[in-house]
């Protein structure tokens, strides 16, 4: 192959084109996540299909949510891929592989573990009643009896300037209190008002008083489990109880009335860690480590915070995701993966 076969594009270029890539070949509920502004896209002009991936250090390049490519051309793109990497002198690190991926990996010598679980409900059968529920209902009633109002923007509240000033300010307000431990890279962007894009972008805001006080970002998911995923949830540190409760369940019927398949609460890292889930070319020393954070790593990532708002809603779809080492599940590929996603 020739090295001017190989096309990177950067994630703000050609994003209509973008967009229809995904919902084309897509078939990972954190596919979009192709679209952040720092991450780039890899290419081939005879292959459709695209790979998504950001640099980590001088010796990586780490891609994120699989292949994005008909079945038949998966093995193909990434092949292609990791011959473009090597011309790089970059090893490649993978993460948020589903199943199928993760397989087609192994195939290429890759050690791959297990690194967490991705949690979906199935809308035409999500009820909130029963007894379940109860604390979930309490929650949402609490924060209606606190006056709290949920609107979309762009549908029921109008995409204003000082609406956008706000949301910038939960922002800044979240990350102060939380102290900036998010996973960059593995979430969603609000992105900029002038490129807000209801077809693939939802925000739901909770407002009191006609102040925002809290949001949620819901980006689209594409493939056989197509739907919204809950991505980015901020709010300001005194939100009243169950704000982020009432914005999910305003945000589910609405999905609901409008037909939508699956909600996806996207991807939990060290969460849901099974042996069982492990392929035959697994890490043992990765798999420690993981275990090991999972245990006692709350300070780098509050995976259980997490999960147990997921568990909430009922998922009846559990995945587990993957991530893929090239020649070996090395200390300085997880190190460059851990920086990357500012885990450490």
């Amino acid at each position: 192959m020739q090295p001017e076969l190989c096309v990177t594009t950067s994630a703000p270029t050609a994003p209509e084109q973008a967009l229809d890539t995904l919902r084309t070949y897509a078939d990972h509920p954190s596919a979009l996540l192709a679209m952040n502004r720092h991450t780039s896209r890899f290419q081939v002009p005879d292959i459709g299909g695209m790979i998504a991936y950001r640099f980590a250090g001088r010796a990586h390049v780490v891609m994120v949510a699989g292949i994005t490519a008909a079945p038949d051309k998966r093995a193909a793109l990434l092949d292609r891929f990791l011959q473009w990497a090597c011309r790089e002198r970059r090893k490649v690190v993978a993460v948020q592989l589903l199943r199928g991926d993760a397989e087609l990996f192994v195939s290429r010598g890759f050690s791959v573990n297990q690194i967490g679980a991705s949690y979906s409900v199935t809308l035409e059968q999500f009820k909130l009643s029963g007894t379940p529920f109860i604390k979930l209902r309490n929650k949402i009633s609490r924060a209606r009896r606190s006056g709290v109002r949920v609107l979309e923007l762009g549908a029921d509240l109008l995409a204003t300037a000082p609406v956008w000033d706000a949301i910038a300010t939960i922002d800044r307000e979240w990350i102060g209190e939380k102290g900036a431990k998010e996973l960059a890279f593995l979430i969603g962007e609000v992105g900029a008002p002038a490129d807000f894009d209801r077809s693939y972008k939802r925000i739901f805001v909770a407002m009191l008083n006609d102040t925002p006080v809290a949001y949620v970002l819901y980006t689209a998911s594409f493939g056989q489990h197509s739907g919204w995923m809950h991505d980015l949830s901020r709010r300001k540190p005194d939100a009243p109880s169950g704000v982020m409760e009432l914005i999910n369940v305003t945000a589910v019927e609405r999905f609901i009335a409008e037909g939508a398949r699956m909600l996806n609460f996207g991807f939990t890292p060290l969460t849901s860690l099974n042996p069982a889930h492990e392929l035959p070319a697994f890490s043992r020393m990765t798999a420690w480590a993981f275990q090991q954070l999972a245990q006692h790593g709350s300070f780098i990532y509050p995976a259980q915070a997490q999960l147990q708002y997921k568990l909430k809603w009922a998922p009846d779809l559990v995945q587990p995701e993957y991530v893929a080492f090239e020649r070996g599940g090395t200390l300085g590929g997880l190190w460059q993966f851990l920086r990357l996603t500012r885990a450490i």
